[in-house]
C-alpha cells in the first residue's frame, strides 16, 4: 500500500471515493495564548491499495503527538477498511481509498512542532507535520 496524499484541511469530505478540500495543505496554527484551542481541522490522506490487498480488511491508526511524541488526544482514532475489487478489475490494478478525519476543539499547551502519525495494519504510512506558533507581539504568549 502507498500514501498518495496526506494534508490539512480547515474543511474536508470524502464522498463517491474522492476527497474535498476547502482551505487545504498548510502546516502552520498561529495562536495568541497557550494553551491553544483550534476550532476545526480535517485530515485528508489517500491510499493507493494493490490488487492483492484488496477483498480483505485493514486496520488503520492515526495518532497525533507533540515533538516528545506525547500524545494530544488521548486515544488514537481506530479504524478498518476494505478495499472491494470490482468487477473487471485486473490484477496489478489498485483501489483508492479516500479517508477524512475531522477534529474539533484540540488544544495545544504550548508552541512546537506536532504530527499526525497514520498506521495501517501497523505499518507507518506517512507523517504529517506541522507547527503551533504564537502570534508576534501578542500578550500572554508562551
Amino acid at each position: 500500500m502507498e500514501l498518495s496524499t496526506f494534508l490539512l484541511a480547515d474543511h474536508a469530505e470524502a464522498a463517491n471515493g474522492k476527497l474535498y478540500v476547502v482551505g487545504g495543505a498548510w502546516n502552520r496554527i498561529a495562536a495568541a495564548t497557550f494553551p491553544a484551542a483550534h476550532n476545526h481541522l480535517s485530515v485528508g490522506a489517500v491510499i493507493h491499495v494493490p490488487w492483492e490487498s484488496t477483498n480483505e480488511p485493514h486496520d488503520m491508526e492515526l495518532r497525533l503527538v507533540d515533538a516528545d511524541g506525547a500524545p494530544i488526544i488521548p486515544e488514537p482514532v481506530h479504524g478498518s477498511f476494505e478495499a472491494g475489487r470490482p468487477v473487471g478489475m485486473r490484477p496489478g490494478e489498485e483501489q483508492l481509498v479516500v479517508m477524512v478525519f475531522n477534529f474539533n476543539g484540540l488544544v495545544f499547551e504550548r508552541p512546537g512542532a506536532y504530527e499526525f502519525h497514520l498506521l495501517v495494519d501497523d505499518q507507518e504510512m506517512g507523517r504529517l507535520r506541522f507547527d503551533v506558533v504564537p502570534i508576534e507581539g501578542a500578550p500572554n504568549t508562551a
